[in-house]
């Protein structure tokens, strides 16, 4: 009789992920541990304990009964002992769980698939000795025994290169690059400015005469200035409640995400500012005005200080756009909105059993 393993995957990124390594996954492991495998994905959300992790012994009961072996895809990022933790097996309870954003953003489907095959023989063959289960070690991470808690497996991150994946991982899931459709008011109050550098002269003298190297660091302030405004109007730092570490991830990671996001957004109004200068500013006319022979160059430095007044005065308007949507690009409001529904599901069970 074929073996039962059921991936739970939470929505999003990790149901998709799920689905793609499911075949590479299920041959994998019927060929490493030669019995055939039977493997089903189905969507699922793990449960979180009083500080915020997530753990097997939490989560388990929610599974379905008749597995043998259930490995949970989590976009929510672990740790243990305060190291990044890609993946965990107990091999008492049959399960492992996943961190995705553990697994960072390069080759993530071929990474996923690696560790979900070493889990899952980890769980069906119980040796700490065997080939697959090791293959997930590198001279980066090691898997970590529990003495205390029988059957418990983790593998740890050891080095600085661990958290550099767990954070470039949970820019990922909050896919940055989102970010921009939600601040409509920014944007139009950047390209709204940037307009006028498409007709006033005296800043087409300003940006032919200022050197590349003082454009660079007015685009470092202005792109700058952007993102801590983002981060301080719409209240994204994370402080107090007694968990130093979780704080410092998820700011690092809220900083990385906001900052890719402007940049994201100055670049495109850097390009449409380009274009409109190109289509709308006659060489000649420039040329008179500007006191030196207009080329291209010239157009490109003008499109570059527009933008950066435009990113400079975007962060007035930003205070208008969505609250809601910049703060679901956090994962400390994702796992706020988490524990409200995990209490809204336990507060009806109570009353029933009450």
């Amino acid at each position: 009789m074929p073996r039962q393993i059921t991936l739970v995957a939470e929505r999003g990124l990790p149901f998709t992920l799920a689905g793609q390594v499911a075949d590479e996954v299920r041959e994998a492991v019927s060929a490493a541990t030669g019995e055939p495998v039977r493997l089903e994905c189905t969507g699922g959300a793990l449960t979180l304990d009083d500080d915020g992790e997530i753990h097997l012994s939490h989560s388990i009961a929610a599974t379905a009964d008749k597995s043998d072996l259930v490995l949970f895809f989590t976009e929510l990022p672990r740790l243990e002992h305060g190291r990044p933790a890609p993946a965990e097996i107990d091999t008492e309870r049959s399960a492992g769980i996943i961190s995705i954003p553990a697994c960072g953003t390069v080759a993530l489907p071929q990474r996923v698939a690696h560790l979900s095959i070493a889990c899952l023989v980890g769980l069906l063959a119980g040796d700490t000795d065997d080939a697959a289960f090791r293959s997930a070690e590198s001279r980066r991470r090691r898997w970590h025994i529990d003495d205390e808690r029988q059957g418990k497996r983790t593998l740890v991150a050891a080095s600085r290169w661990g958290w550099a994946l767990l954070v470039m991982g949970m820019m990922r899931v909050n896919r940055p690059w989102r970010l921009v459709s939600t601040l409509k008011g920014v944007i139009a109050a950047a390209a709204a400015t940037a307009s006028f550098g498409i007709f006033y002269t005296s800043i087409w003298q300003m940006a032919t005469t200022i050197h590349p190297w003082r454009l660079v660091l007015i685009t470092a302030f202005a792109v700058t200035l952007m993102a801590t405004w983002l981060i301080v109007a719409n209240r994204l730092w994370e402080s107090g409640g007694g968990r130093a570490v979780w704080n410092r991830l998820y700011n690092t990671v809220t900083v990385c995400t906001v900052l890719t996001g402007v940049a994201t957004m100055y670049v495109g109004l850097y390009l449409l500012t380009f274009v409109a200068g190109l289509v709308v500013i006659d060489t000649g006319f420039m040329t008179e005005k500007i006191g030196r022979p207009a080329a291209l160059s010239s157009f490109l430095l003008l499109a570059w200080l527009a933008t950066s007044m435009g990113i400079v005065a975007g962060a007035l308007g930003s205070s208008t756009d969505s609250y809601d949507a910049i703060l679901r690009a956090t994962f400390g409001e994702r796992e706020r909105e988490r524990r409200k529904r995990q209490s809204e599901q336990e507060d009806p069970q109570d009353e029933r059993g009450r």
